[in-house]
């Protein structure tokens, strides 16, 4: 009774007291929660929608279906495996030095590319757009998710790594950018991810760069590393 007369002079029923914590309206929370959710839903309902519009090459019936084994080539440009192995196969085969240091740190930008896009891709476990076609080459079980995009980041990283460090030439510079671009934007067409997939993938391929510069490994801990495998040459 003295709980209640109390309350009353506060200005507050007992039931609504039972919604006060700690000075905040846990049904002011509940609302705000909902209103972020539903805000949350909508983006994602837009995201879907306009990478449906912009499949034109996720299966035989779409209208630039012609186009679908270009894209496939330009998703294998830009696969990690050939890159992977190409970089591994120059590094045991180069005579320069500023080659080594050159092709260690691609290496080292390719494995952070691939760890960095394996762990977002597990936290987030978005799914594929609804219209995918899985015939990609090489996959393993990370790649039935999403988001981000692992060809985006991986073409924003080299993107920026062969644009920033080593290209003089403007023409060949172009290209580099260009055919980035063409990999990111063929994601979408294919059908392999969501548009924010691939913005935000290309993003982290950026940021990964920014950390690999950061990290950098100079040319003689990379001589020192492979030592074993340059120890004929002159360097």
């Amino acid at each position: 009774m003295a709980s209640y007369r109390k309350n009353a002079r506060n200005g507050l029923s007992p039931k609504k007291e039972t919604h006060k914590q700690n000075g905040v309206d846990t049904n002011e929370n509940s609302g705000n929660k909902v209103m972020k959710n539903s805000l949350w839903k909508k983006l994602v309902d837009i995201d879907e929608k306009c990478t449906a519009i912009c499949a034109v090459c996720a299966h035989e019936n779409s209208p630039l279906s012609l186009l679908r084994p270009v894209m496939k080539l330009i998703e294998v440009s830009c696969h990690g495996v050939p890159w992977l192995l190409v970089t591994t196969l120059f590094l045991l085969s180069v005579h320069k030095a500023h080659h080594v240091e050159m092709l260690v740190n691609l290496l080292y930008g390719l494995i952070l590319d691939l760890i960095v896009i394996g762990i977002l891709k597990t936290v987030f476990r978005r799914s594929r757009p609804a219209h995918n076609k899985m015939d990609m080459f090489a996959t393993v079980s990370i790649d039935n998710y999403s988001f981000p995009s692992g060809h985006a980041s991986r073409a924003g990283m080299l993107a920026c790594f062969f644009f920033m460090r080593y290209l003089t030439c403007p023409t060949k510079s172009l290209l580099v950018l260009t055919w980035s671009l063409i990999v990111t934007a063929s994601r979408v067409a294919l059908g392999r991810h969501h548009i924010v997939d691939v913005v935000c993938g290309y993003g982290v391929g950026i940021a990964e760069y920014l950390l690999l510069v950061y990290l950098w490994v100079p040319v003689e801990t990379c001589l020192s590393w492979l030592e074993l495998y340059f120890s004929h040459f002159h360097l």
